[in-house]
């Protein structure tokens, strides 16, 4: 029998996100979930009702697992977009294929064929991008972002680059990603004040100097 300090319904969701990463959307039977949590198959239908719900909350679990680390950096940090290059950093550094990465990828494909899942995640990245346009308000008003950016629309923009990083890892693991992000993140600050010097003040000095001369 499973782990009785482990929830059934923790222990199901665990196997077949472990199943789906090995082997596929296809492969999540309540069968073989079963088998893999030592649980009773009967239990696959008492806490999800079917095989197609118990996918949909897999791969909701591997989501949140995922990104709740990345999620939490960028939305604690003191400055929003010091907290998303180092949420980026971290998820390039991490492991690129890690079995919650594999069903992220496979929810991007079987989501565009499931009406349930494709709203249930479309809902997941509304939040997520909601608290982020709040977050890059305050920044922007608090001066950290540039006076003419809009949250809302860069909210979007991040949000698409933290997926595609994911996807982006698994394809092409080691590339040099931090360097591009800071790069990115540098033209989202506000232009630097002034110094108070200009090439005036300079040909002012150099005319009293010749002014001075004999």
């Amino acid at each position: 029998m499973g782990d009785d300090a482990v929830p059934t319904r923790l222990r199901l969701l665990e196997a077949a996100v472990a199943v789906m990463a090995e082997s596929g959307w296809a492969a999540v039977t309540s069968r073989v979930v079963a088998d893999r949590a030592q649980a009773n198959n009967a239990l696959v239908h008492y806490y999800f009702g079917s095989v197609g719900a118990l996918r949909r909350a897999a791969v909701m679990h591997a989501v949140e697992k995922e990104l709740e680390g990345p999620v939490e950096t960028i939305l604690r940090a003191r400055d929003v977009l010091d907290g998303v290059t180092e949420a980026v950093r971290d998820l390039i550094d991490r492991s690129a294929d890690t079995p919650g990465r594999r069903v992220v990828m496979e929810a991007l494909v079987h989501g565009l064929r499931d009406d349930e899942l494709r709203a249930e995640s479309e809902r997941q990245i509304r939040v997520f991008r909601d608290l982020l346009a709040s977050r890059l308000a305050e920044d922007r008003a608090a001066g950290l972002l540039r006076p003419d950016a809009d949250p809302a629309a860069l909210a979007v923009v991040l949000t698409a680059l933290i997926d595609g990083l994911l996807l982006h890892a698994l394809i092409a693991p080691g590339a040099d990603i931090g360097a591009s992000i800071a790069g990115l993140t540098a033209l989202l600050r506000p232009p630097a004040a002034p110094t108070g010097r200009d090439d005036r003040e300079d040909d002012d000095e150099g005319d009293g100097d010749d002014a001075t001369r004999p």
